[in-house]
């Protein structure tokens, strides 16, 4: 089952789970055929409280996005957390509030307060702290602590309704479930304590014979997260971030949305740049060996080369028989998931890999094209369970017939009305193996539809049925799109084919080109390019900065995963455009590093993706460089001879700098320069200067706003004596590494005899 990011559910399911205290940021997933009814208030209850709450400002201009606003109050800015479903993937450090990767289980974190770090003054640190209540089952203590940096100057929260609140420490109560910050303490926590049951009436494919989601069964307890919206208004020009972590007080695990309590064993798993986090509790059975779930889904992670890869995947496998679970899996947010420990690999119906499909879709449906989301997964759970050699061709085809059954005979996918019998999963599973199977046979197994998903992923907006069609129609060409459109728009029976079909089209392993960013402390896979640091490393940490003027290039990474050579189209994109691209060809196998660049001309906050990974870039203008010495070749010279001047220009700040160099002459401009400067570097700049009037002349050099540090030099007549006097070499030119290329003393001494000796010669 997947996380419900349909708009259609996020009023009614998601907000009813809001008034229950358990919406994840992502919509929690249910996987459902039909709308899914979990208890609680009636759905036209929650949409009149919604309205309410939002008439009185009480959610962020974008729901769907955690943002920064103006506030009314001049200087003061404004930002929210947790304040609605997260209905886009986010990475990187690109929004004023962000929720990260959950701490692991920690069995001492939450004894005491002080387990809580400090803050920095540029985020806000919400900790969530969860722990059973042995006298009182059925009920879970959850300690909610912010750490607030002094820039913050106001924060409210709120608890979930039908919370028990016991104490509240930096908090004033506004009501049932609001509080306010007192502002007079850099760290204010709320206890409070939660009934985590949940339960969901649905059947269909991933339905299960009792009703819960969510459970405290006593020793041990399953459940969600708290929603925990939070608000704050701050001062300075830079957003104040939002950090959220989830812990565990004493024996337990947790991700970004999931919390287990009770004994666990962790298994962990890294490959293909994503970590699986698999968490068996002690009363748990488990039918698979966890060694063999977690070859199972690193398998799948890199079979799937369709971008949205997350970096850690966070599943329980929950205890089958201690509780009457209404669902076999639960996928919520964006990689949390559990499953029934009792669900087999060796299934074409895989709970584990039908749920693992689900953390890498990305994308947002619309109504023609919300059977999608169970129709993919439902067929990738069971093509890549064939192609792992965990079940025969018979079983797979058995598994895609269901779509032939006649309650289907009168199903349109792409109208929702026209659903019976879990349409989506069963006909929309049939339906995604046959355009798969088309676009293979139109392009000799060169693409397949993982090109299509990877396309329907690094989408911004939802998409639609004229969307999915082109992209269909740019992965396998008209025929394939054709044969979408009657197995999507029509009622004509589907096909499935044979097994001599899928041996010549399936057999082999086609091409499986994957993308991706490099990591991005990998420093010098990101560089910047332009006048003023070319070729220097820009990685290390997020988000990366750049100034106007500067290119970003990028070292992105492609890879055939596949049994067959492949064309690619590696393509870098900045706030969802396509702005660069490099085609060409992969052996099988085979991986190659791709430089992509973008020059960015503006200001601003940019989020820089390749196929679903993202990594933000912030963008300033230039800082001003200063010339801070001058210095001439001669402090004399005669009427009509020039002087080298020096002027040393130097960038102190953490950003690159730019400066027009301005020469003068008795405060004259004779000459300027350009300059572009690195941070903390500087440089030196020449101009001879010719002096055509005897006197004392004042040459000097400026940035162009200030006049800057002068010289003066004696000019003699033409007619008198030659008395040049070089000037004095006092002056050490600083560079990056801190030391210059000028005389060192022992040559100034020896330049000083040499003078005086030619000077006794004469």
């Amino acid at each position: 089952m997947h996380a419900l990011t349909r708009r259609w559910l996020t009023v009614g399911l998601v907000v009813v789970l809001l008034v229950g205290g358990v919406v994840p940021p992502r919509a929690t997933a249910l996987s459902a055929a039909e709308p899914v009814a979990v208890d609680g208030p009636a759905v036209d209850q929650v949409e009149a409280a919604v309205a309410a709450e939002t008439a009185a400002g009480d959610r962020p201009e974008s729901p769907d996005r955690q943002t920064a606003n103006r506030s009314d109050r001049a200087g003061v800015r404004a930002g929210s957390a947790d304040i609605a479903p997260i209905t886009t993937r986010r990475h990187g450090d690109t929004a004023v509030a962000r929720s990260v990767a959950a701490t692991p289980a920690s069995r001492d974190a939450a004894a005491s307060d002080t387990a809580v770090a400090q803050t920095d003054g540029d985020e806000i640190r919400q900790t969530q702290t969860y722990a059973r209540i042995t006298e009182e089952p059925g009920r879970v203590a959850v300690r909610l602590t912010y750490e607030i940096p002094d820039r913050v100057v106001g924060l409210d929260t709120r608890v979930p309704d039908g919370a028990t609140v016991t104490e509240a420490d930096g908090f004033r109560r506004v009501n049932a479930t609001a509080y306010e910050w007192d502002e007079e303490t850099t760290r204010a926590v709320i206890r409070y304590r939660i009934n985590p049951n949940r339960t969901v009436s649905k059947s269909g494919p991933e339905g299960a014979d009792g009703r819960y989601v969510s459970v405290d069964a006593g020793e041990w307890a399953l459940l969600t997260r708290s929603r925990t919206p939070t608000r704050w208004r701050y001062v300075g020009q830079d957003p104040v971030r939002f950090n959220r972590t989830v812990e565990t007080a004493g024996p337990g695990a947790a991700g970004e949305e999931l919390v287990y309590l009770g004994e666990v064993a962790t298994f962990e798993r890294t490959a293909h740049n994503q970590t699986i986090e698999l968490v068996v509790p002690e009363r748990t059975t488990m039918v698979s060996s966890p060694i063999a779930v977690l070859d199972s889904l690193t398998n799948a992670s890199n079979a799937l080369r369709i971008g949205d890869r997350d970096e850690r995947v966070f599943v329980v496998a929950a205890p089958s028989t201690a509780v009457p679970w209404g669902v076999a899996g639960f996928q919520l947010g964006d990689s949390d998931m559990w499953i029934q420990s009792d669900r087999r690999l060796s299934s074409a119906n895989n709970v584990w890999l039908h749920e693992y499909v689900h953390t890498r879709q990305s994308f947002t449906p619309t109504r023609e094209t919300r059977w999608l989301t169970e129709g993919m997964a439902t067929y990738y759970a069971a093509a890549l369970t064939l192609e792992q050699d965990r079940i025969d061709f018979a079983s797979f085809r058995s598994r895609l017939s269901l779509g032939t059954r006649s309650v289907y005979d009168d199903v349109a996918l792409a109208d929702p009305d026209s659903w019976t019998a879990n349409a989506n999963y069963n006909k929309g599973g049939l339906a995604a193996g046959q355009i798969d199977r088309r676009i293979r046979a139109e392009t000799g197994r060169n693409r397949t539809f993982q090109n299509v998903a990877r396309g329907l992923n690094g989408r911004q907006e939802p998409v639609t049925q004229a969307q999915l069609l082109a992209e269909v129609e740019a992965a396998g060409g008209a025929p394939a799109r054709n044969d979408t459109v009657r197995y999507t728009e029509t009622t004509a029976a589907t096909p499935v084919w044979n097994q001599t079909t899928h041996q010549r089209l399936f057999g082999e392993i086609p091409a499986r080109i994957g993308y991706s960013l490099p990591p991005v402390d990998q420093r010098d896979a990101y560089r910047a390019g332009g006048p003023y640091r070319p070729g220097a490393p820009v990685g290390g940490s997020e988000p990366i900065r750049l100034v106007t003027g500067e290119t970003l290039v990028v070292d992105v990474v492609v890879e055939n995963a596949g049994g067959a050579a492949g064309a690619y189209n590696a393509s870098l994109a900045v706030n969802g455009t396509a702005v660069a691209a490099e085609q060409g060809q992969l052996a099988a196998g085979e991986r190659v590093v791709v430089p992509l660049s973008h020059t960015f001309t503006d200001p601003g906050r940019y989020e820089v993706s390749v196929d679903g990974e993202r990594v933000t870039v912030v963008v300033t203008d230039p800082g001003q460089a200063t010339v801070t010495e001058v210095a001439v070749s001669s402090l004399t010279v005669r009427q009509g001879e020039s002087v080298t001047v020096t002027a040393t220009v130097a960038n102190d700040g953490d950003v690159p700098a730019a400066a027009t160099v301005v020469f003068t002459q008795n405060e004259t401009a004779v000459a300027q320069h350009q300059v572009s400067l690195a941070p903390r570097t500087t440089t030196r700049v020449t101009q001879p200067v010719t002096l055509s009037r005897p006197g004392t002349v004042s040459l000097s050099a400026g940035n162009g706003r200030d006049a800057g540090p002068s010289v003066d030099v004696t000019v003699t007549p033409a007619t008198a004596e030659p008395t040049r006097t070089p000037a004095p070499t006092t002056t050490v030119e600083r560079t990056t590494n801190g030391r210059g290329d000028g005389f060192t003393v022992a040559l100034a001494l020896l330049a000083v005899a040499a003078a005086a000796l030619l000077a006794r010669r004469r």
